[in-house]
């Protein structure tokens, strides 16, 4: 695993690297579109390594019993945090994206999100590192992403006054909110909010009852047992995954695991800062209306092209005095990093975690354990455990039998 996280490390130096080069020597503020599928990839192998593809994981982040998410990203953000503005007191461009708040849409929105990850047991990204993975149901959450994007295409512009026109403050930051401007001031904010952030990792425990991240990666802490029925899930659905790969993403982790976790997150962290100063901020979730935009552009050009929606990103308008009237003609690499995205998860499933799942039938644990193992059904079945290993010792896994 150290192989791995050595190699992704290098390729997320590389294009950090590379993208300031790219500002100060060449004078070019923007990199060639497939850069995006490097930094799709780059981003994904970590997430699918870390399991988040699986909506069992996603549903234990967000109820909290399982913080690896929540500290993980709470350092990804944090060190990005400071190495974003301290990169910017010499790089002349950094594509910040930093979007408008605008009250009802947001609050709606982020609800309307936070329903569908907790049904789904998706993000918008996590669905394609999903497909990558195998995953049947991503195919079906792929559908229902598409429907989304589709009806808020075609509603925006009846709904746009409502949920982005009211209450609409424009783009809000910390310095700005404290009359902060210059660079140094904007860094400073960023330190106190970047160590606020990394305070996670410092302080919470990944389960309830735990250490804090940081004890298990300075040795502090002793090496302790995994827990049996989390192995036994490991095992369970991906009978081919490697004991090295148990061991870096089990709830309770020796210590030169959480260094890996560490090493894969501070990768995560490069490649987020670098994809800012080539392009523009990694999103995903746009590519689910740009592929509606090309299928309704194919049926009526005219038409679509003229949706209010498809318009923000190109469509029937004028730019630079020229016409434009192709929509998503300026989306950038979205739809280029979505496909690096799906790469890693495949890559990573197929070649380093073994968790490639063939998109064979499978009901996530969450489910069966309230429901059963019928995916539909109500009643609740009583499943046979697979041999589940449940200690390591002298390199080896003991196995025990339970029923």
């Amino acid at each position: 695993m150290w192989v791995v996280a050595s190699i992704l490390l290098i390729g997320a130096l590389a294009m950090l690297v590379g993208g300031v080069v790219m500002q100060l020597v060449y004078h070019v503020t923007l990199a060639p579109l497939w850069v995006g599928i490097f930094a799709g990839i780059l981003l994904s192998i970590p997430l699918e390594i870390w399991d988040f593809p699986n909506p069992d994981v996603i549903i234990k982040a967000i109820t909290l019993k399982d913080r690896l998410l929540m500290v993980c990203f709470g350092l990804v953000i944090g060190l990005g945090a400071i190495l974003l503005y301290a990169l910017n007191l010499f790089v002349p461009v950094l594509h910040w994206g930093i979007k408008a708040f605008f009250v009802p849409g947001v609050v709606i929105g982020g609800l309307l999100f936070g329903v569908g990850v907790a049904v789904a047991g998706y993000f918008p990204g996590t669905i394609w590192i999903a497909l990558g993975q195998g995953r049947r149901d991503a195919v079906y959450a792929v559908i229902g992403g598409l429907l989304g994007a589709l009806t808020w295409s075609l509603i925006f512009g009846q709904a746009r006054y409502f949920f982005w026109d009211i209450l609409n403050f424009g783009p809000i930051t910390w310095p700005t909110l404290f009359g902060l401007t210059t660079k140094v001031d904007e860094l400073i904010v960023a330190v106190i909010f970047g160590l606020l952030m990394i305070s996670m990792w410092l302080f919470i425990p990944r389960r309830q009852g735990g250490k804090a991240c940081v004890l298990h990666l300075t040795g502090k802490t002793k090496e302790v047992m995994p827990l049996e029925d989390e192995i036994s899930e490991f095992k369970e659905d991906y009978p081919k995954i490697p004991d090295y790969v148990i061991e870096a993403v089990s709830v309770q982790q020796p210590p030169r695991s959480s260094r890996i976790i560490f090493a894969l997150a501070f990768d995560f962290t490069l490649v987020a800062v670098a994809v800012i100063v080539l392009r523009q901020i990694f999103g995903e979730s746009t590519t689910y209306a740009w592929i509606w935009s090309q299928i309704l552009y194919f049926i009526d050009p005219r038409w679509a092209a003229s949706l209010p929606y498809f318009q923000l990103f190109g469509g029937l308008k004028i730019v630079n005095g020229v016409p434009v009237d192709k929509p998503f003609s300026e989306i950038g690499w979205e739809p280029l990093s979505d496909l690096g995205t799906f790469l890693g998860g495949l890559i990573s499933s197929v070649f380093i975690t073994k968790r490639f799942m063939g998109f064979k039938p499978w009901t996530p644990h969450i489910w069966r354990n309230r429901f059963g193992n019928t995916p539909g059904s109500g009643s609740r079945l009583i499943h046979r455990r697979l041999p589940s290993p449940i200690w390591r010792q002298n390199g080896q896994w003991l196995r025990q039998r339970t029923y």
